[in-house]
């Protein structure tokens, strides 16, 4: 992979990592510090779904795919990232299907583009996002004190990538000898290698089935369906409870890891699971979507668990997520429902629109 740049340069006096390929294309990323992994700085964070990033590829490698008003947004869009006047996160969704192209040409121009676009900035794996909002409502509850969860848009090494590869503590060796002070720059460098290497290898990379999980809730969401002699309310708190059944093992997990007891997770539970607001705002989101997809009827899809993670943690903790119009829709509904200040849009050239038109220093959702 690394044969394919003529340049990696190490610049910690600015705090960037340099890499440019040998057809002259290249792109930076920014550093965090050991202090300040999250250096966000009032920026307006933008999550894009995957078929927004594929948007952003098509405007530079193939613009006559994209309308001129899409086309314009996405060069907009990408200067914006690049000069840091916004941040473009990537998540490990974005690595996963990025990885899965068996098509070298586009899947080369794609992942120059997220890496482009992101910068070194990443969203937290998910499913630590979760963990984090499920052991600060227990603790909240039984009165135990637990350290602030980190910040979901962050520099962070290996932050988009599961716990287990982080930290010298999960099997990450580092060099002999290394200095303290040298230990976050050496593993930052480390992980932005990682993603460009998970973006350009040559080979794709296979993708877990979901099978399972689609079985389950088609088979849920037809018998639901055929209850509609139920109230729409006791149908929604049937949806709710398969919602919970899901989060069963999160819930356990999170309690144990805290020290909380099992009756005081069943007690939050009870209290908790049937408000509108859990206190957990992906959680929130991503609950209060699925429920409503389910209530309707929709068709499910082996991606949909997928984009509903993903960008339901995005909407709780970016400020603008675009999407594709199917799950933005069923998203507005639950953001609306929950009072979540993030923007959702559907096209490049509205998020462009309402970052020119924001009020400098306006307050982002960074922060929660």
């Amino acid at each position: 992979m690394l044969e394919q740049f003529s340049v990696v340069e190490y610049q910690p006096w600015r705090r960037r990592l340099i890499f440019k390929f040998r057809d002259g294309y290249g792109f930076e990323c920014e550093l965090g510090t050991e202090k300040n992994a999250s250096p966000v700085r009032g920026r307006p964070i933008v999550y894009l779904d995957q078929n927004q990033w594929s948007t952003l590829s098509k405007s530079l490698f193939a613009p006559q795919r994209v309308s001129d008003t899409e086309r314009l947004a996405a060069v907009r869009l990408l200067t914006m990232a690049e000069a840091g006047d916004i941040i473009l996160p990537l998540s490990s969704a974005h690595l996963s299907e990025t990885g899965a192209w068996s098509n070298d040409a586009g899947r080369s121009e794609l992942a120059r583009t997220i890496l482009a676009g992101s910068r070194g900035w990443q969203m937290r794996d998910v499913l630590e996002v979760r963990a984090h909002e499920f052991r600060h409502c227990l603790a909240a509850l039984a009165g135990i004190d637990i350290a602030p969860p980190a910040p979901v848009i962050t520099l962070e090494p290996y932050a988009a990538l599961d716990s287990s590869v982080r930290g010298e503590e999960d099997g990450l060796s580092l060099p002999n000898g290394l200095p303290e002070a040298w230990k976050f720059g050496y593993l930052s460098t480390l992980s932005n290698t990682v993603h460009v290497a998970c973006l350009l290898d040559r080979e794709p990379t296979p993708r877990g089935s979901l099978a399972g999980w689609l079985a389950r809730v088609e088979g849920f969401s037809s018998w639901l369906d055929g209850e509609r002699h139920r109230s729409k309310s006791n149908r929604r708190k049937a949806a709710r409870l398969f919602a919970a059944v899901d989060a069963t093992k999160e819930i356990a997990t999170a309690a144990a890891e805290i020290g909380a007891t099992p009756a005081q997770a069943t007690e939050w539970f009870a209290g908790a699971w049937d408000q509108t607001s859990l206190g957990a705002p992906a959680i929130t989101l991503f609950r209060s979507v699925m429920v409503d997809k389910l209530l309707a009827a929709a068709r499910w899809e082996q991606n949909d668990l997928t984009d509903l993670m993903y960008l339901c943690t995005a909407a709780a903790y970016a400020d603008h997520v675009v999407g594709e119009r199917r799950t933005i829709g069923l998203l507005r509904q639950s953001v609306r429902r929950s009072g979540v200040p993030v923007q959702l849009h559907t096209k490049l050239a509205h998020v462009v629109a309402a970052l020119e038109g924001a009020a400098p220093g306006a307050t982002t959702n960074a922060g929660l």
